[in-house]
């Protein structure tokens, strides 16, 4: 079947350079991509930072070898690469058309694949740690025990988070509506129907890495919340019963799980749902936006969207107690150590 489809054609950069036509192959920066590349470099560094500081702690104290923390550090683990294989190739050193096929091929598939496949992967990640908190809080004996069936299904949670993103993403190549081009940074793609497919895509797409993770992240946050809720009020009986007037330890429950699941789908909405809305809309019905205007808006959005993987290692180390201990330790030792530092050197003076 994939012979018989009809390609948009291959261009090939020794063609345009046998011709002298340089400034086809290798164009100059734009202001804004020169600008963006700065923008792109500030986030690199945000997210390389507290990743790198939440993995190195969840490798290195044993005592975090939980399956919240793995999930966490799974987490990280995917926002480092999508940092290194994305953001600073794409968006920073911006590789662009070379004579070297690996170049080119990595080129097209940046787009394609490696933005789709990390940044689902991601959201899949964040959609697992709420299944976790969910099956902790709804079934805490099944959770506390040892179990060969509970580890089993942890690594399939895994699997699912990092192998099915970056299958999915490969299912255009497989079926044959694109094809790479191994000598132009500018992928091939079927010539029949080829609007209809592109919609089709970008639709599945928004919703595979955007509307199915936070519909069940979602509805996981508020059913963690009702039981949460639930536990307060049964505390709050209790201590009735047995003293004659309310606690404010389960008022203080009942606060705590509302700020947590308010700044953790917050968070993740407000990042996330303006490049998500975006691209649907733009591919329903370009007219929307301006073409002059439209790739610079993308940018910005999708850079916006980025931003979650900075604040994903905050928020579930912070509301992780093991995490944000283990943290609050490092801190404290290192200013103890400033300390001893500092006054060993009064001394001597």
């Amino acid at each position: 079947m994939s012979q018989t489809l009809q390609y948009t054609p291959c261009l090939d950069v020794r063609f345009f350079l046998n011709l002298n036509l340089t400034r086809i192959v290798y164009r100059s920066l734009t202001r804004f991509e020169m600008d963006a590349s700065i923008a792109w470099s500030v986030l690199f560094l945000f997210i390389l930072i507290p990743n790198v500081l939440l993995l190195s702690i969840i490798c290195f104290k044993r005592s975090l070898w939980t399956y919240s923390s793995v999930l966490v550090g799974s987490l990280c683990c995917a926002n480092l690469i999508y940092n290194f294989f994305y953001v600073l190739p794409i968006k920073i050193l911006i590789i662009r058309n070379s004579i070297h096929p690996v170049i080119n091929i990595y080129c097209q598939l940046s787009s394609i694949v490696i933005q789709f496949a990390f940044v689902c992967c991601m959201n899949f990640h964040i959609c697992s740690i709420s299944l976790e908190k969910f099956i902790a809080i709804t079934s805490p004996f099944w959770y506390n025990q040892i179990s060969v069936y509970k580890s089993a299904l942890f690594i399939i949670i895994l699997m699912v988070c990092w192998i099915l993103p970056i299958f999915v993403a490969f299912i255009p190549i497989i079926i044959g509506w694109w094809r790479i081009c191994p000598y132009f940074c500018l992928i091939s793609e079927t010539i029949e129907n080829r609007k209809l497919s592109l919609q089709a895509w970008h639709i599945f797409w928004s919703f595979l890495m955007f509307l199915l993770p936070t519909f069940i992240t979602m509805v996981l946050y508020f059913r963690i919340y009702l039981v949460a809720k639930d536990h307060a009020t049964r505390i709050q009986a209790a201590n009735r019963n047995s003293s004659g007037h309310s606690s404010g330890h389960s008022s203080y429950i009942n606060l705590k799980a509302t700020k947590a699941v308010a700044i953790i789908i917050g968070v993740y909405l407000i990042l996330q749902t303006p490049y998500n809305v975006y691209q649907v809309l733009t591919v329903v019905d370009k007219s929307i936006v301006k073409p002059a205007g439209r790739y610079n808006l993308g940018e910005w959005l999708f850079y916006l969207a980025s931003w979650h993987s900075v604040a994903s290692p905050i928020i579930y180390g912070f509301f992780n107690k093991n995490l944000r201990d283990s943290v609050v330790a490092i801190v404290c030792r290192c200013k103890a150590m400033r300390f001893g530092t500092l006054t060993n050197s009064s001394v001597l003076t």
